[in-house]
């Protein structure tokens, strides 16, 4: 059972189960930074760190604007209500796509902080243990045959369940050591109610593996299943 804590204009949702003796400290880039928390920052959709809380590795993602929104603000979004903020519509997300059993990142914990008609955003996951992207292992020439068909199955699971993932790529797509493939990041993610936003999807990956060198167009095989 998660746990809330609301204080004033912040509201707290977090697993104990996975960050035992959680501290809303963990949100604060200058504590988790002077107590060296931070291992590596990511770059992608948010401003990303990976962080070690307890021996274990973690995705701390502050939610960022993108587009012309960005000229504006950087990091705040309009309010309406705490159910309909980036960070607690992607942790409810990939709760209900991790009980699915897909291949995604356990949620942890997530921040909310309001301030009259906007707020900003925060989200912890556990981190999977990977190779690396799919980028990775096309530029490196990993991929062969069985990789290429056990995407296809993977990506078969997600629509299958009915899942539209709004920004995949080939950076949002982990490999581990036993070959098995991870989707991440669902900020905007959804249930879709038609087969076509699927495809849309698939076409989205397409378009960025088009522009990877070795790619040599294995996905038009994938994308025929669809």
């Amino acid at each position: 059972m998660d746990e809330i804590i609301k204080n004033k204009n912040i509201f707290i949702q977090y697993s104990p189960s996975i960050l035992k003796n959680f501290s809303s400290k963990l949100f604060n880039i200058d504590y988790i930074s002077k107590e060296g928390l931070i291992k590596s920052e990511v770059t992608g959709r948010g401003k990303t760190f990976e962080i070690e809380i307890n021996g274990e590795r973690f995705f701390l993602k502050h939610y960022i604007r993108g587009g012309f929104a960005a000229k504006i603000t950087y990091d705040k979004y309009y309010f309406d209500s705490i159910a309909a903020t980036r960070s607690v519509k992607e942790y409810n997300f990939l709760n209900s796509l991790f009980k699915k059993g897909l291949p995604v990142p356990r949620p942890a914990a997530l921040q909310v902080v309001t301030n009259k008609f906007t707020y900003t955003a925060d989200l912890i996951t556990c981190k999977i243990s990977n190779e690396g992207t799919l980028y990775d292992f096309i530029v490196n020439e990993k991929m062969d045959s069985n990789l290429w068909s056990s995407l296809g199955d993977t990506l078969e699971k997600f629509c299958n369940e009915k899942v539209y993932h709004s920004d995949l790529n080939a950076k949002n797509i982990l490999i581990d050591r036993e070959n098995n493939f991870y989707l991440v990041d669902f900020d905007n993610s959804y249930f879709f109610y038609k087969r076509e936003l699927f495809k849309k999807s698939i076409r989205r990956l397409e378009k960025s593996l088009s522009k990877i060198d070795n790619y040599k167009k294995e996905i038009k095989d994938i994308i025929k299943e669809f």
